[in-house]
């Protein structure tokens, strides 16, 4: 009898982790419904139209078009919805919190590891499902962070269980995703260097990549448009940061130079070679908790001093913050309170500021370009800037992208069918003065300051265990 109870006692506990796993769940996708009626800028402006223009030209066989600047996996779930009845903003969010539940598995996951047979993977896991940036960036904004997080999370969690080959799988479909994932390929750099991940690995991340694209070369799409997606992505916006709470809010708001761009991208890559030289000099065994910490770094340093930086950006590093607290909870509790005060605070320029009403979110319903209602431009039914209609298929996506002739500033800053209009990224504060957008006010130098500590103790931390041995 005895006996019987005692073998019995790992299924009761493993029943009652489940349980409370799936009412965290439940309640985790109870809170996000709260969000579904929030219309944000970017999703009438963007995705919204993306899907329309998917669901009214052959659903998949529209990926032939050019329309869109992101990379063709998330479009591929966006023509597999447009064959469903449910609601288009529902069901675009929902992909999104799918993602979100993916995200917090594989913390989950990581913490298990450390922390096995306790409630901290299960507590961890329900953290990062929670986190105001997590929820409010799926379903209030309907932006799909999560998705090349999570992927690069896996990446992560492969790593560390030793199947290199997996890891580089998932860090490709991060990469195909979103070019961000190139915020966790510092640490990916050093896994490599540090024999954690074959070097052979590294071609499975454009293998995958690529592999990705043949759906839409399938059904039409030019290999051209395929292959500078990013490169189309990485031009759009000429400001040293957009809402990110980094270093350049420092240099004031709105901010643009094209030499401090330059000096940006190269002082980040000597920072990352100076923390990196040491690590494979002095051939550093790469233990479990500084594979994480190595890989939070990574994704919190590489936005906080490149140039053009949004203030999503930091998604990534909200999660792996969380998951390094729980490797080392006395030296890193308060790494992830200030990295999501920073990050939060990031986000209420424009969440908060940004308009609801009119066609396409914009006051009076106009569209940049001047097209008025509808469509814009470039979509079927749509009009160009002459007036002219266009027929389905030709879509020029710098016309969704464009910013304002006569000032520069992405959509709403004035000009031909901006003047009144709302501004879709409006600029970080810095100074004494906040962002002066819309009604709330944020000032950037105390949420880059936040950030640069978090990021400092994150460093503190990983210096300690290195000087340690890692015994920590």
């Amino acid at each position: 009898m005895i006996e019987t109870e005692v073998a019995a006692r790992p299924k009761i506990r493993r029943a009652y982790l489940m349980t409370a796993a799936a009412i965290l769940v439940l309640g985790g996708l109870a809170v996000r419904t709260e969000f579904f009626s929030y219309v944000s800028g970017d999703y009438r402006a963007f995705v919204s139209l993306w899907y329309q223009f998917i669901k009214d030209n052959g659903h998949f066989r529209a990926l032939k078009y050019n329309f869109s600047n992101y990379n063709q996996p998330y479009l591929y779930l966006l023509a597999i919805l447009s064959y469903l009845p449910v609601p288009m903003m529902a069901g675009i969010k929902s992909i999104s919190i799918l993602f979100d539940l993916v995200l917090a598995f594989f913390t989950y996951r990581i913490v298990a590891l450390r922390h096995p047979n306790t409630w901290w993977p299960l507590l961890a896991g329900a953290i990062v499902l929670y986190l105001p940036t997590v929820v409010l960036n799926s379903a209030a904004w309907g932006q799909v962070d999560s998705a090349y997080s999570a992927f690069g999370l896996g990446g992560v969690y492969f790593v560390l269980r030793k199947r290199p080959w997996l890891a580089c799988v998932f860090f490709g479909l991060a990469f195909a995703f979103k070019l961000q994932a190139v915020f966790f390929f510092p640490a990916l750099l050093l896994f490599v260097l540090r024999k954690k991940i074959p070097w052979q690995g590294l071609l499975l991340i454009p293998g995958v990549y690529l592999l990705l694209e043949v759906p839409a070369l399938l059904a039409g799409a030019n290999v051209g448009d395929l292959i500078k997606v990013y490169v189309t992505q990485s031009g759009t916006y000429d400001q040293l940061t957009l809402n990110a709470p980094n270093i350049y809010q420092y240099l004031g708001s709105g901010t643009t130079s094209s030499v401090l761009q330059i000096v940006g991208i190269m002082v980040t890559g000597l920072i990352l070679v100076a923390l990196m030289a040491p690590v494979v000099v002095y051939r550093s065994e790469l233990t479990p908790a500084r594979i994480v910490l190595v890989a939070a770094i990574s994704v919190t340093l590489v936005p906080y001093f490149l140039p053009g930086m949004h203030e999503r950006y930091f998604y990534p590093a909200d999660a792996l913050s969380v998951i390094a607290a729980f490797y080392l909870p006395r030296r890193l509790w308060a790494f992830p309170i200030l990295e999501q005060f920073a990050s939060l605070g990031a986000y209420a320029p424009y969440l908060l500021n940004s308009r609801q009403g009119g066609a396409g979110g914009f006051p009076g319903g106009r569209f940049p370009g001047g097209a008025r209602g509808g469509l814009p431009g470039g979509f079927p039914g749509g009009t160009n800037q002459s007036g002219a209609t266009e027929p389905p298929g030709v879509v020029d996506p710098g016309r969704l992208l464009q910013r304002n002739s006569d000032t520069g500033q992405p959509f709403g800053q004035g000009g031909q069918g901006g003047q009144g209009g709302q501004q879709l990224r409006p600029p970080g504060g810095g100074g004494f003065g906040g962002t002066t957008s819309g009604t709330v006010v944020v000032d950037f130098w105390i949420l880059s300051t936040a950030m640069l500590a978090g990021l400092v103790l994150a460093l503190w931390a990983a210096i300690q265990d290195f000087r340690r041995g890692g015994t920590a």
